[in-house]
């Protein structure tokens, strides 16, 4: 089994090691850098670690995950690397991994995803399970397609995209960075969702959406600006 380290934690973390699982890995480290915003108790780190601990001794696995501090962290080429958490406020940690430990992110794919050949995933990209990207696609780096999406053919995502659960765009929409698409919600095809912008979940977007935006309804319409 191949390791993987991880920088960064996020709820995600179970579809995250779903797929390393899936692709044949399993997680060998944490690297820290931030302390953990209060969650309630089932939803920290700690618990979905101690989760994760549990099932791999039901596989017979022994391993044990080790946590650290980023200044603590030191490369190993073994290890394959993965970003923990997503958008944009992960660039400086990113910045800060790639200068100090010459630290790669490939792409990490479930295996029970379907990706054309055709399409492209630049660094980072996370694709959960049972997604479909379409082919002449672009998906740009260190942005996240969850669990059931499909993205149609000759979409073009630029970087930190967040892409929720279950998500279905059309063909030739352009997602500009750091947008946010939350569950369920449908992108009609030739549109532009602006930098920075958030579609709420089961929206049906229908017209652009101008950067900082928050849109919903169906169909969706602007409810906001967002701060920033």
């Amino acid at each position: 089994m191949k390791p993987f380290v991880m920088f960064g934690v996020h709820p995600l973390f179970g579809d995250y090691v779903d797929a390393i699982h899936a692709v044949g890995g399993y997680l060998s480290r944490v690297v820290l850098n931030i302390q953990e915003p209060s969650r309630p108790p089932g939803q920290r780190f700690q618990d979905r670690l101690e989760k994760y601990q549990s099932w791999l001794r039901t596989t017979g696995c022994s391993t044990q995950v080790k946590v650290l501090w980023l200044d603590d962290y030191s490369a190993d080429p073994e290890e394959t690397a993965l970003l923990g958490f997503r958008g944009t406020k992960a660039q400086p940690l990113l910045d800060l991994v790639k200068e100090r430990h010459g630290v790669t992110f490939p792409p990490l794919v479930h295996r029970s995803a379907m990706v054309s050949p055709m399409s492209e995933l630049h660094e980072g990209v996370f694709v959960g399970a049972g997604s479909v990207i379409a082919p002449n696609c672009s998906i740009g780096s260190f942005s996240l397609i969850n669990r059931g999406t499909t993205i149609g053919h000759d979409n073009r995502l630029e970087s930190h995209v967040v892409i929720g659960p279950s998500v279905q765009t059309a063909s030739s929409v352009h997602i500009k960075t750091g947008a946010i698409l939350g569950i369920g919600c449908t992108i009609r095809e030739h549109l532009v969702l602006g930098a920075g912008s958030y579609v709420a979940a089961g929206a049906v977007v229908l017209k652009h959406v101008e950067p900082g935006h928050l849109v919903a309804g169906v169909p969706a319409v602007s409810k906001k600006v967002l701060p920033g």
